[in-house]
């Protein structure tokens, strides 16, 4: 066989071959199963070096690999069974001696007629396919991973389009949703006929944009949930989107958790606060017991100092007038809208006030400590604001404070120079990312700049709103203070505190109104009747009633001149019983005073001619609110 392809010039053919095919070739008798060529890529790779009268393919099963054998021995070595196809092909693993990884051929037989020769032999064309091979395998065995970890994911996962039709979703995304393969394509199938679907299931077809957001969807039985939807976006060669990959996820019972976290916090925040409103109102009460005790005492002795008794009322007049000005300054503290008043007021009296604030803020490794100064400090300002800066400043909303330290805040109040009064505080115990947060900033001061009105800066904002400076300093690596420089006010008092004028007016004002036909209604007795005391003084005898029922009833035999009336009631509200009663008497003087003003727009009253003011109302004030009723201011 040899001799004969000599003879008919195939074995130079043989030889040139190579150069035209990177791989390996051979030739082989189909009958014997030698080979009688091979180049030197098979002789190479295949181990095969003897000569070509001793190879045959059958050398080639010693390193086919064990799951390729019976495949190998089939279509390569015994192609008979193939014989009426001109080309047989197939891959197969080789595991080559000294070599630990497996390796992949192609071999490519096919049929070659030899001039001159009886029988047909055989050309074989070998490839090295082990990269492509391993790729290949590799990407399938990625896909199969893919889709292992697509249909069992504990989230929701879909597949869309780029026009919100689905084309693959996950089984926890059905149980999610409600809504199966099959419901989302009849609604897909729907929505491209034009045909009416709700708003609710539109929600699953709406273009999203690539990101992450929390937001609600309705199931298919209508319940609405709380989800987490991350959309990406698979794009073509363009850029464009072929498809989007949705992750989805019920966070419905985190969210209801987190509330009622919320709740808990906000409670707890709430005992505390109470708890130490409840220790500063008992401060504020302890003067008031023990000197109208030994007020009394003294009196019903007989043995009394004018003076002493005098001083005891001060006293007495002094705590009320602090826990006074307290529950305002809470009661506007908790007002929901954000209405920005500004007024003169003694700035030492604001910071007071909020300590109640600032302790149930404060975590319970920090402690407050505060100086204030002797002297009063009048600037102009808006008390409720200021105090919700103090509080967020200390409760380690901006500030974060470290609870594995002991924390520390001295918050002090000091004239700065004859123009400027100071409120200055020094905090330790902070923790390091928020103190490294702190070198973003200005220590200096703020300037000018347009900042975002968040943080610092919108405390920066108010205050310079107000006239004042706004500063931080780190004198220490670990210390910070903060300087709120305000604009002092010579000569002011606090609003309410001043006495009224009506000393200047007329001596007969009071006996005009005495003659008036005034009402209170109010359905506390102790408040009604500290009330007709302190008209009294004025020679005023007021009709009481216990209801607005009562006040009604009574408007068929006489119609009132004046009215002060409580606004929260069981039976009628104040403001509507003023209303009813101006529908009879359009000039009535009315006056609502209330503990908590929330819901009632105070501009909007006033053009009625109603006047509001805040429980507990002063002796002073009632009287004031009583001339300015009647037109005397």
């Amino acid at each position: 066989m040899q001799t004969n392809l000599e003879a008919s010039g195939m074995i130079e053919f043989f030889k040139v071959l190579p150069n035209l095919f990177s791989g390996g070739v051979y030739l082989t008798d189909p009958k014997t199963g030698q080979i009688l060529f091979s180049n030197d890529f098979f002789k190479n790779n295949l181990g095969c070096h003897k000569t070509n009268e001793e190879c045959f393919e059958s050398d080639l099963l010693l390193w086919v690999a064990e799951e390729d054998k019976s495949n190998f021995r089939d279509q390569i070595l015994f192609p008979s069974k193939h014989f009426e196809r001109d080309t047989v092909q197939g891959d197969y693993r080789f595991r080559m001696p000294n070599e630990i990884l497996v390796r992949w051929f192609q071999f490519e037989k096919r049929k070659v007629n030899i001039p001159n020769m009886d029988s047909q032999l055989q050309i074989v064309f070998v490839r090295d396919v082990t990269n492509e091979k391993t790729n290949e395998i590799n990407i399938v065995e990625q896909i199969q991973f893919f889709l292992g970890l697509f249909e069992n994911a504990s989230v929701g996962m879909a597949l869309q389009d780029w026009e919100g039709g689905y084309f693959r979703t996950n089984p926890r995304f059905t149980e999610i949703t409600g809504y199966s393969f099959q419901n989302l394509t009849d609604l897909n199938i729907k929505r491209i006929k034009g045909e009416p679907i709700s708003e609710e299931e539109m929600e699953y077809f709406g273009f999203f944009k690539e990101g992450a957001e929390e937001s609600r969807l309705t199931r298919k039985d209508g319940r609405r949930i709380n989800v987490y939807r991350r959309i990406s976006a698979f794009r073509n060669s363009q850029g464009k989107p072929d498809f989007y990959y949705v992750f989805l996820d019920d966070v419905t019972e985190k969210k209801q958790i987190e509330s009622y976290q919320l709740h808990s916090q906000k409670m707890e925040t709430i005992g505390s606060m109470a708890t130490n409103i409840a220790h500063d109102l008992n401060n504020y009460l302890q003067p008031i017991h023990v000197f109208s005790q030994l007020g009394e005492e003294q009196i019903k002795a007989g043995k009394y100092d004018q003076n002493k008794i005098l001083e005891y009322l001060e006293k007495i007049r002094m705590g009320a007038d602090n826990a006074r000005s307290m529950i305002h300054r809470i009661i506007k503290y908790s007002k929901v809208k954000d209405e920005d008043s500004a007024a003169k007021i003694e700035i030492s009296s604001v910071v007071e006030s909020t300590i109640p604030l600032v302790n149930a803020g404060l975590p319970k490794n920090v402690e407050a400590q505060f100086d204030f100064h002797k002297s009063p400090l009048y600037t102009k300002l808006d008390a409720v604001r200021f105090s919700k800066i103090l509080c967020e400043l200390t409760s380690g909303g901006l500030l974060v404070w470290d609870d594995r330290k002991r924390g520390l805040v001295r918050v002090k109040t000091s004239p700065a120079d004859e123009f400027k009064l100071l409120v200055s505080m020094e905090f330790t115990g902070l923790s390091l990312p928020s103190l490294s947060g702190l070198n973003t900033l200005d220590f200096v001061n703020f300037g000018d700049e347009e900042f975002q009105w968040t943080g610092m800066h919108l405390i920066n904002r108010y205050v310079k709103n107000w006239g004042g400076e706004f500063y931080i300093e780190k004198p220490e690596p670990m210390t910070v203070l903060i300087h709120i420089f305000l604009p002092l006010e010579e000569g002011q008092v606090l609003l309410g505190a001043t006495k009224s004028n009506q000393e200047n007016k007329p001596k007969d004002v009071w006996s005009v109104i005495s003659d008036k036909e005034i009402w209170i209604v109010e359905d506390d007795e102790a408040a009604s009747e500290a009330i007709s005391f302190v008209l009294s003084q004025k020679q005023i005898t007021p009709k009481v009633f216990r209801s607005a029922s009562l006040a009604l009833e009574n408007l068929r035999i006489r119609i009132p001149d004046f009215i002060l009336s409580d606004y929260r009631m069981r039976e009628m509200n104040g403001l509507n019983l003023i209303r009813k009663i101006k529908k009879v008497n359009p000039n009535l003087s009315a006056v609502l005073y209330t503990g908590n003003m929330d819901g009632l727009d105070s501009e909007e009253l006033d053009s009625e001619g109603i006047l509001v003011r805040s429980k507990p109302i002063s002796v002073d004030e009632l009287y004031e609110t009583i001339l300015l009723s009647f037109g005397f201011l």
